[in-house]
């Protein structure tokens, strides 16, 4: 990977999100299946040193794929390699400690989140390790005191519909709160899909990078980019960058001429589009995500996964979508022919 290489050293911050826990020690999550249960050894952080990875987010759902005892190991080998790290911890006020950066004579703070929960995850509590606190109402107040402290925040966010190019409303609508407090930038991932990019405020929330080194047999989710940018001292956002990245052999590479050129006429029209869509668009979005919600809530015998959205997301998602989902068969029909 020597371009890519080459482009991330250029960069004085070069965060990712580390979509599993690192190290040998812990066992699956009995009831996440397997084929989706990752771990990676430890030697292969020497792939983020090569890339000249400052920090990961592990703000993720698959960060407990083998248990608490694997999200400790994971820190262990993260300090012991001198990458820095968010989004996770031993107990509740190590996982939402922000990681504090200066980067020449600039205060940096980011957040990292998990919205997309599996099987294996759990927020962390005061006696357990587990992912930070996603609820809005506590994201919101870090934002501000951060950036009352002198803070430029970045927050990573690991939300969305898997396999889609939009985003969900209720997602975009807080995202656009963590930018109203004060964030610079908000930095998703978790659909495995590129999405567009929103402007707010001069600032950019980046709805899902798309997989970067994660090969799934899907095209799109074998397409992705870098998103670079320098950050002005007043938060301004220059030189912005869109670097498109084809994954093969699950090994990511840089690509160009017509590659290139259609990913990045992909991302500006998903960021047109997404201004212009009808009300009905996304009230699809909502129904398919509840879908998402209903058959997880099915298949890993857990009601955490309905305590994820918050309450306004069920009163979008309306009632004929509880019916079409929850009620029985023939009910479901009369319901639908009335």
């Amino acid at each position: 990977m020597e371009r890519i290489s080459s482009l991330l050293r250029s960069y004085d911050l070069v965060f990712a999100n580390l979509e599993n826990p690192v190290g040998l020690r812990g066992i699956p999550h009995p009831i996440q299946r397997p084929h989706v249960t990752f771990r990676c050894h430890p030697d292969t952080l020497r792939v983020l040193k090569n890339l000249g990875v400052t920090a990961v987010s592990l703000g993720n759902n698959h960060m407990l794929d083998y248990g608490p005892v694997s999200l400790v190991e994971t820190l262990e080998h993260l300090d012991a390699h001198g990458i820095r790290h968010a989004g996770a911890g031993r107990n509740y006020e190590e996982a939402n400690r922000p990681l504090l950066m200066e980067i020449k004579g600039r205060k940096i703070a980011i957040l990292a989140y998990a919205f997309l929960y599996s099987a294996s995850t759990q927020m962390a509590t005061r006696t357990r390790a587990g992912v930070a606190d996603h609820r809005i109402r506590n994201i919101l107040p870090r934002i501000r005191e951060l950036v009352r402290q002198g803070y430029q925040v970045l927050v990573s966010a690991h939300w969305g519909r898997e396999y889609s190019f939009y985003p969900l409303p209720y997602q975009m609508a807080q995202a656009r709160q963590m930018i109203g407090e004060g964030a610079t930038m908000v930095i998703g991932h978790g659909p495995h899909y590129p999405q567009g990019i929103e402007s707010c405020h001069g600032r950019r929330i980046i709805y899902s990078l798309g997989n970067f080194i994660f090969d799934e047999p899907f095209r799109y989710a074998n397409r992705s980019f870098i998103y670079g940018a320098a950050i002005g001292a007043d938060n301004a956002l220059l030189d912005e960058q869109i670097v498109p990245v084809h994954i093969a052999n699950h090994v990511p590479g840089l690509v160009e001429s017509k590659d290139k050129e259609s990913l990045e006429k992909l991302i500006a029209k998903l960021s047109r589009l997404y201004p212009t869509r009808s009300k009905k668009f996304w009230q699809i979005q909502n129904s398919l995500y509840f879908g998402d919600i209903v058959s997880r809530v099915s298949h890993m015998k857990s009601l955490k996964f309905l305590l994820l959205p918050p309450l306004s997301f069920y009163w979008a998602v309306g009632i004929r979508n509880y019916a079409r989902k929850l009620l029985p068969k023939p009910l479901k029909q009369h319901i639908a022919r009335g």
